[in-house]
């Protein structure tokens, strides 16, 4: 091997193993800032204004997981299945780990789950082609320090890049598989199925568009069965709520609210915000479809998921965590991606005070400071939507190249 390949080969571990050990560091911050204030029980809104919020350590009281409760137990977890029963696996490890379960013994093995998670993220967009630098846009994320540990979303962010892969390499029957079962997870990672079946189709492959389809819908159904064999009143817990639940204040429903458009009811909303987002999503595919081939369809996602978190009636804060990793892949340039994050940043620094203010805890803040901030984050999400669509074919991805080293002709020694 030359000394020219050498380092080549060098250099492109070096940047992962980076990438790993920045990962770690914003991991370790963003683990310490949520767990600091765990042992206190939150008193006097500490969760709120000390910014250490996340929804491990009440649901470990909430539905009985403390106890031995089942992910379909009285109180049954509000999460798709796969969630519901990794939630219910930490529970089990965290019990059975020498001395006494407590809420800080269930964050600890959570955490343990989560850097396991965010690291195969890392290994599959390095798979994916994703160039050196841009790993740094996932492991050097404000959004992963903020949201890594507030809840377990970065389970379907591996699911879905696992998915996308697989596609990419032309695996499309496994791929359908792992994009069923992170759906089963989290209803993100099954916008990318219609999509390629829409890919496939234009390449005049119904049959690998069929298994695609077919084995995303089969995993996605399967993992349900269980759950409603094992209590057919509880295993939709997830989806009942969803069609309940009110709007929420960082949402663009409640900025329309506040400034004296129409509140619908959370059931009339629900449906509206659906109509919404599906409308946004054809306008969206029917648009990037003209400037890519079939083969970079995937590439649609991105901003398919942003018609998504601003058409819903909440937008959790994880939301942006999904959108990370496809900002990486996709975006032509940096630029759109820093006003995401920044924006999403201001909006959690007000969003917390403000919601203390709500239940009690002090004056908080007042909701145009808010509103301002969601009406930022909102706007930038829309850049990148535009962004993406306004790329044409054969303009640079967030992806590295063939990589050098395979271009290199291997000089033998004499």
């Amino acid at each position: 091997m030359t000394g020219r390949r050498r380092l080549l080969v060098h250099g492109g571990r070096t940047d992962q193993v980076v990438a790993m050990i920045v990962a770690l560091l914003v991991l370790a911050g963003g683990w310490w800032a949520r767990a600091r204030c765990l042992p206190g029980g939150w008193a006097d809104g500490e969760q709120y204004y000390g910014y250490c919020y996340s929804d491990v350590a009440p649901l470990w009281f909430a539905r009985g997981l403390d106890e031995g409760a089942g992910p379909y137990g009285a109180d049954p977890l509000e999460y798709p299945p796969v969630l519901a029963v990794r939630i219910w696996l930490a529970a089990v490890l965290a019990r059975a780990l020498p001395g006494a379960a407590t809420v800080t013994t269930f964050f600890a093995v959570n955490g343990l789950l989560v850097v396991v998670e965010v690291l195969g993220a890392l290994a599959l967009l390095r798979r994916l082609g994703l160039a050196p630098a841009r790993l740094l846009w996932w492991a050097a994320a404000p959004a992963l320090f903020l949201y890594a540990f507030y809840n377990w979303d970065t389970l379907p962010i591996v699911l879905l890049l696992g998915a996308l892969l697989l596609h990419q390499r032309g695996h499309h029957t496994a791929s359908g598989l792992l994009a069923g079962l992170g759906a089963a997870a989290k209803v993100f990672p099954g916008f990318l199925v219609p999509l390629v079946v829409l890919a496939l189709l234009a390449r005049r492959r119904p049959w690998a568009a069929l298994l695609h389809g077919g084995a995303a819908t089969l995993v996605f159904v399967a993992v349900h069965v269980p759950g409603y064999l094992m209590a057919p009143g509880a295993w939709d817990r997830f989806y009942e709520l969803s069609r309940g639940r009110a709007v929420h204040v960082d949402s663009v429903w409640y900025l329309v609210g506040q400034l004296g458009g129409p509140q619908p009811r959370p059931a009339a909303l629900g449906v509206v915000s659906l109509l919404v987002f599906a409308s946004g999503a054809v306008v969206v595919v029917a648009l990037g479809v003209r400037r890519r081939r079939p083969e970079d369809w995937w590439q649609l996602l991105l901003p398919v998921l942003v018609c998504f978190v601003l058409a819903n009636k909440v937008y959790s804060p994880q939301y942006t965590l999904w959108l990370v990793p496809l900002m990486a892949l996709v975006l032509p340039r940096v630029a759109p991606f820093v006003a995401v994050v920044l924006s999403d940043v201001l909006v959690h620094a007000v969003e917390f005070p403000f919601l203390a203010g709500r239940a009690g805890y002090g004056d908080g803040l007042p909701y145009p400071v808010m509103g301002a901030a969601v009406a930022l984050r909102a706007a930038a999400l829309v850049w990148v939507a535009v962004e993406v669509l306004r790329r044409p074919v054969g303009s640079p991805p967030g992806r590295q190249p063939v990589p050098e080293v395979e271009r290199v002709p291997i000089q033998r020694d004499p």
